[in-house]
């Protein structure tokens, strides 16, 4: 299966709300050929990956971490874990008890670690983090997560959500572990919506964009996935990944009612809301389910 394909597949909006939406007023294709190089770099360099994730909404009817971020992580990590790559998964506080929640209900294991929201006690847990696992992280991967946009006016780095609200107050600065990585660490992001890690690959063509999105992050990575939906570009790396390695086993065992029911779980106990209906709902950015799992299930006939 040519990774062009795959890329063609989650570089889709249909709720025409996304980066990719913006992408067309742009004087080139942003980031075309990345989720390739970031698989081929993974199946050849890597050891020790940790994936960040969680995004947190505050002004949600029930304030939680948002649908989209979660299961992308946990199935990339699991795919990952079960083709020999140590693999964890990161989050904060406050996103915390939605991950949980999704990987039980998903059977996944994996490592996870837990960063404090308050900005003091995140940069004691990040230096702590880097002494403890500095030396065996060889990528970071940034699924949906967060990080400082710059605002015209105040010159204020801000971290803010799709409705350009500042949300720094419900949410650890995780950007930073990209931005002070070790010279041999490398970076991977993933996202949507231009507020995401990762986004700041092309932040000037985001800025010249009409109109300029307030909330472009600014914080880059050697590789960025950009799709309709962040659990798509995990998605797309979990195959991408397994297709260097001949091995798509593992992909097979994330049947859609398997995703329905870590959705679901992760809804119901976390519990999380959908980032942009802000409501408790097994929905990802508006979708409905039988939408937003068309990519995965096109992907698994695709590999048969």
């Amino acid at each position: 299966m040519p990774m062009s394909d795959i890329e063609r597949w989650i570089r889709r909006d249909p709720a025409g709300r996304g980066i990719l939406s913006r992408s067309r007023s742009m004087p080139i294709e942003p980031c075309a050929g990345h989720l390739a190089a970031a698989a081929d770099e993974l199946a050849t360099q890597a050891d020790y990956v940790a994936i960040i994730t969680g995004f947190y909404v505050p002004d949600a009817s029930t304030p939680s971490a948002e649908t989209d971020g979660p299961l992308g992580a946990i199935l990339l990590a699991d795919v990952l874990l079960r083709l020999g790559i140590e693999t964890a998964i990161v989050t904060d506080q406050l996103c915390r008890s939605a991950l949980r929640a999704a990987m039980t209900a998903c059977g996944v294991e994996a490592e996870l670690h837990v960063s404090p929201v308050d900005r003091e006690a995140s940069s004691h847990w990040q230096e702590t983090f880097w002494i403890s696992s500095g030396q065996r992280v060889t990528h970071l991967i940034s699924t949906e997560r967060v990080g400082p946009s710059l605002h015209d006016e105040s010159e204020t780095a801000l971290c803010r959500n799709v409705r350009g609200v500042p949300i720094d107050e419900w949410s650890a600065d995780l950007y930073r572990l990209f931005e002070d990585a070790p010279q041999h660490v490398r970076t991977i992001g993933i996202g949507d919506g231009g507020n995401e890690i990762g986004m700041g690959t092309f932040w000037s063509e985001i800025a010249a964009s009409e109109p300029p999105p307030l909330s472009a992050c600014r914080t880059t990575t050697d590789w960025t996935i950009l799709a309709g939906v962040s659990d798509w570009g995990a998605m797309a790396l979990a195959t991408s990944f397994s297709l260097h390695q001949s091995e798509t086993r593992p992909l097979s065992q994330w049947t859609g009612d398997r995703i329905l029911h870590g959705l679901e779980q992760m809804v119901r106990c976390g519990p999380a809301v959908d980032g942009i209906t802000l409501r408790a709902e097994s929905t990802v950015d508006g979708l409905p389910f039988a939408t937003y799992i068309q990519p995965w299930e096109l992907m698994c006939r695709r590999l048969g």
